[in-house]
Protein backbone atom coordinates (compact mmCIF):
# COMPACT_ATOMS: atom_id res chain seq x y z
CA UNK A 1 0.00 0.00 0.00
CA UNK A 2 1.41 3.26 -1.11
CA UNK A 3 1.00 6.05 1.29
CA UNK A 4 0.18 8.58 -1.28
CA UNK A 5 -2.91 6.14 -1.80
CA UNK A 6 -4.42 5.92 1.74
CA UNK A 7 -4.21 9.34 1.68
CA UNK A 8 -5.90 10.18 -1.74
CA UNK A 9 -8.94 8.16 -0.28
CA UNK A 10 -8.97 10.17 2.73
CA UNK A 11 -8.80 13.16 1.13
CA UNK A 12 -11.93 12.12 -1.40
CA UNK A 13 -13.93 10.73 1.42
CA UNK A 14 -13.20 14.15 3.20
CA UNK A 15 -13.40 16.78 0.59
CA UNK A 16 -10.24 18.22 1.48
CA UNK A 17 -7.03 18.47 0.81
CA UNK A 18 -5.00 17.07 3.71
CA UNK A 19 -1.57 18.48 5.55
CA UNK A 20 1.39 15.55 5.12
CA UNK A 21 3.16 16.15 8.60
CA UNK A 22 6.35 13.78 7.63
CA UNK A 23 7.37 12.19 4.58
CA UNK A 24 4.79 9.59 3.95
CA UNK A 25 3.67 8.23 7.51
CA UNK A 26 1.83 11.23 9.19
CA UNK A 27 -1.33 13.21 7.85
CA UNK A 28 -3.45 15.39 9.88
CA UNK A 29 -7.20 15.56 8.93
CA UNK A 30 -10.22 17.60 10.36
CA UNK A 31 -13.54 16.95 10.37
CA UNK A 32 -16.09 20.25 11.21
CA UNK A 33 -14.52 24.02 10.32
CA UNK A 34 -12.83 24.37 14.29
CA UNK A 35 -13.46 21.11 15.00
CA UNK A 36 -9.86 19.46 16.29
CA UNK A 37 -7.79 18.51 14.16
CA UNK A 38 -6.69 14.67 14.73
CA UNK A 39 -2.86 14.09 13.44
CA UNK A 40 -3.28 9.84 12.20
CA UNK A 41 0.10 7.71 11.98
CA UNK A 42 -0.30 5.43 8.65
CA UNK A 43 2.87 3.40 9.80
CA UNK A 44 3.35 -0.29 7.23
CA UNK A 45 5.95 -2.73 9.22
CA UNK A 46 6.53 -5.08 6.29
CA UNK A 47 8.52 -6.93 8.65
CA UNK A 48 5.43 -7.86 10.79
CA UNK A 49 2.82 -7.91 8.28
CA UNK A 50 1.21 -5.25 9.88
CA UNK A 51 -0.42 -2.09 9.51
CA UNK A 52 -0.19 0.66 12.43
CA UNK A 53 -3.06 3.61 12.78
CA UNK A 54 -2.67 5.50 15.52
CA UNK A 55 -4.70 8.66 15.79
CA UNK A 56 -3.58 11.32 18.56
CA UNK A 57 -6.82 12.92 20.26
CA UNK A 58 -5.43 15.31 22.68
CA UNK A 59 -4.54 15.84 25.85
CA UNK A 60 -7.60 14.94 28.14
CA UNK A 61 -8.95 17.22 30.52
CA UNK A 62 -7.69 17.33 34.19
CA UNK A 63 -11.62 17.90 35.05
CA UNK A 64 -13.48 14.60 35.28
CA UNK A 65 -10.77 12.24 33.98
CA UNK A 66 -12.06 9.57 35.56
CA UNK A 67 -15.44 9.47 34.30
CA UNK A 68 -13.70 10.07 30.71
CA UNK A 69 -11.49 7.21 31.21
CA UNK A 70 -14.27 5.18 32.63
CA UNK A 71 -16.01 6.41 29.06
CA UNK A 72 -13.44 5.25 26.79
CA UNK A 73 -12.74 1.67 28.76
CA UNK A 74 -16.99 1.12 27.68
CA UNK A 75 -16.24 1.69 24.33
CA UNK A 76 -13.18 -0.61 24.48
CA UNK A 77 -15.37 -3.15 25.37
CA UNK A 78 -16.11 -5.52 22.14
CA UNK A 79 -15.03 -2.31 20.78
CA UNK A 80 -18.68 -0.72 21.00
CA UNK A 81 -17.55 2.39 20.36
CA UNK A 82 -14.34 2.41 18.51
CA UNK A 83 -15.00 0.75 14.97
CA UNK A 84 -12.80 -1.66 15.79
CA UNK A 85 -10.16 0.21 17.43
CA UNK A 86 -8.57 0.86 21.02
CA UNK A 87 -8.63 3.80 22.92
CA UNK A 88 -5.55 4.17 25.09
CA UNK A 89 -3.58 6.72 27.19
CA UNK A 90 0.47 7.79 25.88
CA UNK A 91 2.22 7.02 29.21
CA UNK A 92 4.88 9.14 27.71
CA UNK A 93 2.58 11.99 26.52
CA UNK A 94 -0.35 12.22 28.50
CA UNK A 95 -2.65 12.02 25.56
CA UNK A 96 -5.78 10.11 24.72
CA UNK A 97 -5.07 7.69 21.29
CA UNK A 98 -7.22 5.37 19.18
CA UNK A 99 -5.25 2.84 17.55
CA UNK A 100 -5.19 -0.01 15.29
CA UNK A 101 -3.36 -2.90 13.89
CA UNK A 102 -4.53 -3.78 10.37
CA UNK A 103 -3.21 -6.94 7.77
CA UNK A 104 -1.63 -4.75 4.70
CA UNK A 105 -3.82 -7.13 2.48
CA UNK A 106 -7.01 -6.34 3.92
CA UNK A 107 -5.82 -2.30 4.09
CA UNK A 108 -4.50 -2.50 0.41
CA UNK A 109 -7.84 -4.65 -0.54
CA UNK A 110 -10.45 -2.00 1.61
CA UNK A 111 -8.84 1.22 2.20
CA UNK A 112 -12.69 2.83 2.43
CA UNK A 113 -13.73 0.43 3.83
CA UNK A 114 -10.89 0.24 6.78
CA UNK A 115 -9.06 3.43 7.02
CA UNK A 116 -12.40 6.00 6.60
CA UNK A 117 -14.10 4.16 9.47
CA UNK A 118 -11.07 5.14 11.83
CA UNK A 119 -10.07 8.57 10.70
CA UNK A 120 -14.23 9.16 11.45
CA UNK A 121 -13.97 7.41 15.01
CA UNK A 122 -11.05 9.62 16.01
CA UNK A 123 -12.50 12.48 14.68
CA UNK A 124 -15.68 11.59 17.45
CA UNK A 125 -13.86 10.93 19.83
CA UNK A 126 -11.06 14.25 19.60
CA UNK A 127 -13.89 16.30 19.78
CA UNK A 128 -15.60 14.80 22.88
CA UNK A 129 -12.22 14.95 24.51
CA UNK A 130 -11.87 18.34 23.42
CA UNK A 131 -15.82 19.00 24.57
CA UNK A 132 -15.29 17.13 27.55
CA UNK A 133 -13.82 20.34 29.96
CA UNK A 134 -16.49 22.39 30.13
CA UNK A 135 -18.79 19.61 30.11
CA UNK A 136 -17.02 18.82 33.13
CA UNK A 137 -16.48 21.79 34.79
CA UNK A 138 -20.42 22.80 34.12
CA UNK A 139 -21.40 18.82 35.28
CA UNK A 140 -19.62 19.46 38.41
CA UNK A 141 -20.80 23.22 38.92
CA UNK A 142 -23.82 21.62 38.56
CA UNK A 143 -23.45 19.03 41.17
CA UNK A 144 -22.10 21.30 43.79
CA UNK A 145 -25.77 23.30 43.18
CA UNK A 146 -27.53 20.11 43.68
CA UNK A 147 -25.67 18.96 46.91
CA UNK A 148 -23.17 16.83 47.85
CA UNK A 149 -23.90 13.08 47.73
CA UNK A 150 -26.80 13.58 45.35
CA UNK A 151 -25.44 11.45 42.02
CA UNK A 152 -22.54 11.16 39.50
CA UNK A 153 -24.55 13.51 37.08
CA UNK A 154 -24.95 11.93 33.15
CA UNK A 155 -22.89 11.20 30.71
CA UNK A 156 -24.55 11.77 27.89
CA UNK A 157 -25.64 15.04 29.40
CA UNK A 158 -22.14 15.80 29.88
CA UNK A 159 -21.08 16.31 25.99
CA UNK A 160 -20.72 12.40 25.34
CA UNK A 161 -24.22 12.80 23.74
CA UNK A 162 -22.54 12.01 19.92
CA UNK A 163 -20.47 9.49 21.70
CA UNK A 164 -20.28 5.83 19.51
CA UNK A 165 -21.05 3.96 23.21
Amino acid sequence: MVFKDVVAVVERTFGKELAVVQDTTVFEVSGEEGGPRVRILFQDEPERNVVLLSADLGEPPPEGRERLFQTMLEANNLFSGTAGATLALDAATGRARLQAVEAPDAIANDVEGRLVPFVETALVWARAIADFRPAAAAEAEADATAGAGEGEGNLAGGGFGMMPV
